[in-house]
């Protein structure tokens, strides 16, 4: 029963650019990784949706997959840092 309430913020950053070999500076890979860097916590959303409209960079979506990218990805970053 506080007698003070304090709001809590949450800002979102939408970082996107992401491919395999963004740890060796391929695609958006440095740029990606630099603002990943200044996050405080990272929430990982990836797409399990088919439309031809929406282009994906491997060709095919395999939300699995894409997340293994991410997180090697950002391991690799992590040990090179």
């Amino acid at each position: 029963n506080s007698s003070k309430s304090i709001p809590a913020t949450m800002e979102f950053v939408d970082v996107a650019g992401l491919v395999a070999g963004a740890s060796k500076g391929q695609g958006l890979g440095n740029k990606f990784l630099a603002n990943i860097r200044e996050c405080e916590a990272i929430i990982h959303v990836v797409r399990n949706y088919e439309d031809r409209r929406v282009v994906h960079v491997a060709g095919a979506v395999d939300p699995v997959t894409d997340a293994e990218v991410v997180n090697n990805e950002l391991h690799q970053a992590d040990i090179a840092h």
